[in-house]
């Protein structure tokens, strides 16, 4: 997809007053606004208009602290791994969702797990026990989600720190993404191919993001201040 468009897109996002406030983001539905119609990329229906608050759930505590853990809704599972600090996003989500993280050390490192909802902080739990677990939820889940299938990530690496605004999409529906880098975004039930368009709000660095389909990284994509990274299509 060509930079113009890229830019062109969001822009009609951020003319909504998004911008790169958390409160802004949507992760719960299609963003279609007043006029339901279509632009660019595989033809999600984002154009712009009022959208519901982010849900997120933020891994921090002391940098570096690796560990495992599990996000789950009621369609959909997700394994994890990484070190803190760690932003997720699980797009096109059905709640309730349920995220638990176990320390991956024999030590007394911090590792903390906050639920974010807009610009609030709605549960947090910690700990600095040697190979401690911690979860969160938005609600009672009784059952996890089947594993994911397929398996689609977004993983935002680099720059660490950077905010961005974002545009995860497959052939029907696009979803306006907040966050700040390190984030893994979870695309649950597309339909068809995806992809994403993201742009800094302020420039430090290239951006680095991989599309990951089912353990495999699929695509990668590099530069700033906006780029665009897409599913290959099948042989």
């Amino acid at each position: 997809m060509s930079k113009n468009w890229v830019t062109s897109a969001l822009a009609v996002v951020l003319a909504a007053g998004c911008w790169w406030f958390l409160g802004c983001g949507n992760n719960s539905g299609c963003v279609s606004g007043s006029t339901g119609n279509t632009f660019g990329g595989l033809g999600g229906c984002v154009a712009g208009g009022s959208v519901n608050a982010q849900t997120s759930f933020d891994v921090v505590g002391d940098v570096g602290t690796p560990f495992v853990g599990m996000i789950s809704d009621t369609k959909a599972s997700y394994s994890i791994s990484g070190t803190a600090p760690l932003e997720v996003i699980l797009v096109n989500s059905h709640p309730p969702i349920k995220m638990s993280i176990s320390k991956n050390t024999n030590d007394n490192s911090l590792l903390s797990l906050e639920l974010v909802h807009g610009y609030n902080i709605i549960q947090f739990a910690s700990t600095s026990a040697p190979l401690g677990t911690v979860f969160v939820q938005t609600g009672p889940l009784s059952v996890l989600g089947a594993p994911a299938s397929p398996d689609v990530r977004f993983f935002v690496s680099a720059p660490a720190g950077q905010e961005f605004e974002g545009l995860i999409e497959d052939t029907e529906t696009g979803f306006d993404i907040n966050g700040t880098v390190p984030t893994l975004m979870l695309f649950e039930g597309p339909n068809g191919q995806v992809d994403g368009q993201f742009l800094q709000v302020t420039r430090i660095g290239p951006f680095v993001v991989d599309l990951i389909i089912n353990g495999d990284v699929v695509a990668t994509a590099e530069g700033s201040p906006e780029i665009s990274i897409v599913e290959p299509p099948p042989d």
